[in-house]
């Protein structure tokens, strides 16, 4: 089928073209995490081959190449497979392959003699922020008066220095607020906690330390944290969790699993059919919460994420906004998504939305952002349920008693970071009565009385049920209610056993 493009990716095609004119041979392509970027090198793919030339698109990671694969068939494109356990098909005029593969078969014979070798006249590197590896490197010397077109949604290495080493020119068609704007991505809605202590990790290679990192954040308070405020906050929510290793990643899905929760852990060791296997139970439901180590911090394609926690601190900017762009691509029934950040990532990086100016001088940050300040927790007024921050609210005038002392006892609860004046998401009349029968349920049920029913609400909502929800019939709890009813038991177990 022809391959049809949207505006802005039909410019970042025109931008490319433009620098090729120019006379630029290295040109790196900025396009936000969920914008197609696909079809995007598709389209360049395709004029290519059309022009009579050959293609070489390379990949770091296997599923990253059966993804691309089958995007360009569904745009009409043949490509062979050069990757390990994979047939070849040399005669096409577009090859995919994955680094380590491609790489280690050019070492077989000489360039010459070599079936392996692609003489192809554009080069494109998904994931383009990686070409300074000494993989890529070894690759792309084969290919140096080629055109080589990157493409990536951050355009910097871990230490945030931009690419100017080897990329002549840079791209940048679009921004994250835009895509927002047009309804080709959702935004994110930010929930925070008090920073880990991370002054005395070492920095290696521009991130925290791993083994350090995971000592701290694998502790099992730490642990049971996460899943308790997960509980509260996105306990319906089909949720991806970052973990620092390994052992922490499944000490997180042991956790979850505990409390009854369907959790899965995924690493760089499963096999391509488990890794498969799990994603279908995740699309469909089955397993509700992913915990993964590095496996999909870049290009995967899984829109069915409502929710993201970042139980991995990082000092990275392109990590950061890659482990959140998972979460953003639009899905039926999705108009925004959670993000859970227990490692002061947000604080310490931005939003995923910031508008950011990339660059290529490799001496300075590729980014350049207004410093951000600290933001003030937004509150439900108890008298008349206005969003406000502060100890005052601006509509009725309601004041909050003993207000600093109030804030320092709320250090150890999540708090929403809102952008600006973004509200959170208040709760609809049909919500608060789904929610209302729930408990009426719950409560009969266990025989409990009215007033438990009216304490659970109001810790709820922040405020007492209204009187016209007095008629609605008893409702069984769904996933969101009970894992919201397994959170007030975890606090109120926790408050319990400090009284003690």
């Amino acid at each position: 089928m022809p391959i049809v493009l949207r505006e802005y990716q039909k410019l970042a095609v025109d931008m490319v073209r433009a620098e090729i004119k120019k006379g630029n041979r290295r040109i790196l392509l900025v396009l936000p995490t969920g914008s197609g970027k696909t079809h995007v090198l598709a389209d360049i793919a395709k004029r290519s081959i059309d022009n009579g030339h050959k293609v070489l698109a390379m990949m770091h990671r296997r599923q990253l190449v059966d993804q691309m694969s089958d995007r360009f068939q569904d745009c009409g494109i043949d490509s062979g497979v050069i990757m390990a356990g994979r047939e070849k098909d040399l005669v096409c005029k577009c090859q995919i392959v994955t680094t380590q593969t491609y790489s280690r078969r050019l070492k077989l014979e000489e360039l010459a003699i070599n079936d392996f070798f692609i003489d192809a006249s554009v080069v494109l590197c998904d994931e383009g922020h990686h070409v300074m590896s000494k993989t890529h490197q070894g690759i792309l010397k084969k290919y140096k008066d080629k055109i080589v077109i990157g493409c990536t949604a951050t355009a910097c290495l871990s230490s945030d220095i931009g690419l100017g080493n080897y990329y002549d020119s840079i791209v940048q068609p679009i921004g994250v607020q835009k895509l927002i704007d047009q309804k080709y991505l959702v935004p994110a809605v930010y929930y925070g906690p008090s920073e880990p202590d991370l002054s005395k990790l070492k920095t290696v290679a521009g991130d925290y330390e791993k083994a350090g990192l995971n000592k701290i954040m694998n502790q099992p308070k730490l642990i049971g944290d996460v899943v308790s405020n997960w509980l509260k906050i996105a306990g319906d929510k089909k949720t991806m969790c970052f973990a620092v290793k390994v052992s922490h990643s499944k000490a997180l899905r042991d956790e979850f699993l505990r409390y009854g929760i369907s959790a899965k852990h995924l690493d760089a060791h499963s096999d391509d059919q488990e890794r498969e296997e799990t994603l279908e139970e995740f699309r469909s439901g089955e397993t509700q919460v992913l915990t993964n180590v590095g496996l999909y911090t870049e290009g995967s394609d899984i829109a069915e994420i409502e929710a993201i926690i970042l139980a991995r601190p990082t000092k990275s900017l392109g990590l950061h906004l890659q482990l959140i762009g998972r979460g953003a691509r639009p899905c039926i029934g999705k108009d925004e998504f959670i993000v859970i950040d227990h490692g002061g990532n947000v604080a310490r990086l931005g939003y995923y939305e910031d508008e950011i100016v990339w660059g290529l001088n490799e001496k300075e940050i590729a980014a350049k952002k207004e410093p951000r300040k600290k933001e003030k927790k937004i509150r439900d007024c108890p008298m008349c349920s206005t969003l406000f921050t502060g100890a005052r609210c601006y509509k009725c005038g309601y004041e909050i008693k003993e207000y600093k002392k109030l804030i320092e006892t709320e250090a150890a609860e999540l708090e929403e970071i809102t952008k600006g004046k973004q509200k959170k998401h208040k709760a609809t009349m049909e919500e608060k009565r789904k929610f209302y029968g729930q408990l009426e349920f719950e409560r009969r049920m266990r025989g409990y009385k009215p007033g438990w029913l009216y304490h659970k609400y109001l810790a709820k909502f922040g405020v007492a049920p209204h009187h016209s929800l007095k008629d609605t019939p008893p409702l069984r709890g769904d996933v969101g209610f009970d894992n919201w009813m397994r959170y007030q038991n975890i606090k109120w177990a926790k408050s319990k056993k400090k009284a003690a």
